[in-house]
């Protein structure tokens, strides 16, 4: 016996180690393309960052400066903290891009954490292949835009901020720090992009799961919850421009529900595959599973739903952002969701779909008895899963490395103008109005910033 166990404790250390070798290869693949590929220079919206931070030199910023709004979004949070790395580095993006990398760093290790303490607290071992396929989606190249423009802190930090609050709400027995933990990482999803009001509501549906120890507490998280969220919607709609930023109206997505709809599953399926078609079908797919395993899974003693709680709420809160981010945007076509900008957020399905799949493998293999059955059903849930990370694995390292290489080809000529500020056509790769880019020009070098540091 006391053979057995220690063996049984390497076996699962060199476990341990292999998840982490294969979950490590995605970041540091990331790492290596960021370092080569990357272009120090503001890039879009970073011009329109650049007027607040020259005048953070000068008479300082207001809070309604760092409140204002930026298309739908209130960016409170991203804009202190590119403040504040504009100022240690004399605005050097490279900063801005390590911190993304941590943030989606952190990301990772949240969805691991939760991923093991759900399958410890249902019972299951074996090789948890999901971690690594965490891994891919996360540090997937295939969202090259939000690796090479610091301006996607803000993205990073929603999605980082939101997982941490539905899993403190969602995992284990009701507890008052906690639930004052996610209000706090509530409020800064919300104030670091608009996809964090798809937080709360979330939030009430995790309380309503949630197992109480003391009679009326329920009521009382419940009704502290809505005051929280009301007060924050005030907050968030108080003197707000509803302006979207198609230039057609907020309620184009219920003149058009078709290209609605085909927006949400392009949405949904943009992780797995980049061409329109077939990420159309397979957010459907992705759709569906995930619809089927909510049924299945939830038909669970009370305690295994509970377990699986934050992976339901991660997947509703994909959704959701698909949702929401349709009503600004579906005005420019549904096209416009195969924007490799919204990855971090629509991952968070299939970070859900592939934990159920394991979750499924788990189940079949403790209660199927007969051989045939198991074969079919791990034939069938192993193929699907073979064909979903394949096109993963293409879109971010055959597709996302050739976006990579290609922005750096395209960055690069316009960096060196900006000493010159003459040529437009190299200036409106850095953003599409040139004379604001000249404008911009002019502030950094009053500052010795960026190109000029």
């Amino acid at each position: 016996m006391i053979l057995a166990g220690g063996s049984l404790i390497k076996f699962r250390k060199l476990l341990g180690l292999a998840i982490l070798i294969l979950a490590l290869i995605p970041l540091l693949v990331l790492i290596i393309n960021v370092a080569k590929y990357h272009v120090d220079v503001p890039f879009w919206d970073q011009w329109n960052f650049v007027p607040l931070l020259g005048k953070s030199y000068e008479e300082g910023v207001t809070f309604q400066d760092l409140w204002g709004q930026h298309n739908e979004h209130r960016l409170l949070f991203p804009r202190l903290i590119m403040l504040g790395l504009a100022h240690a580095s004399r605005y050097n993006i490279v900063w801005e891009l390590v911190v993304i990398i941590l943030l989606a760093a952190g990301i990772f290790v949240l969805l691991w954490n939760q991923f093991s303490r759900t399958i410890k607290a249902l019972g299951y071992f074996g090789f948890p292949w999901a971690v690594p396929i965490f891994s891919l989606l996360v540090f997937s190249l295939g969202q090259s835009e939000n690796w090479l423009w610091g301006w996607q802190i803000q993205i990073f930090l929603n999605v980082l901020a939101a997982i941490a609050g539905l899993i403190l709400l969602g995992s284990g027995a009701f507890r008052w720090g906690k639930f004052l933990g996610a209000l706090g990482f509530g409020i800064l999803a919300t104030y670091s992009f608009a996809n964090g009001l798809i937080f709360w509501p979330l939030g009430f549906l995790a309380l309503i799961l949630a197992p109480f120890g003391r009679k009326g507490q329920k009521t009382l998280a419940l009704t502290a919850w809505t005051a929280a969220t009301t007060a924050v919607a005030i907050s968030y709609l108080c003197q707000f421009r509803y302006e979207s930023p198609s230039g057609k109206p907020w309620t184009q997505f219920l003149n058009q529900p078709g290209d609605y709809l085909q927006y949400l599953l392009k949405y949904l399926g943009r992780p797995v595959i980049n061409y329109e078609k077939y990420a159309l079908a397979i957010g459907l797919i992705g759709l569906l599973l995930f619809g089927a395993f909510s049924f299945l899974l939830f038909r669970k003693k009370h305690g295994e739903t509970r377990a699986l709680l934050p992976f339901f709420l991660f997947g509703f809160y994909s959704i959701g952002c698909g949702l929401l981010t349709g009503i600004g945007r579906v005005g420019f076509g549904s096209a416009q969701a195969m924007s490799g900008r919204y990855v971090p957020f629509s991952i968070l399905i299939w970070v859900s779909n592939f934990a159920f799949l394991f979750i499924l493998l788990q189940d079949i293999r403790a209660r199927t008895r007969t051989w045939l059955g198991r074969i079919l059903s791990f034939a069938g849930i192993g193929g699907l899963s073979i064909i979903l990370v394949f096109g993963i694995v293409r879109t971010s390292y055959r597709v996302g490395y050739r976006v990579f290489k290609s922005y750096h080809a395209r960055m690069l000529p316009a960096r060196s103008e900006l000493s010159r500020g003459e040529d437009k056509q190299l200036l409106v790769r850095l953003y599409i109005d040139a004379d604001h880019v000249r404008q911009g020009i002019g502030i950094l070098k009053k500052h010795n910033l960026s190109v000029f540091r």
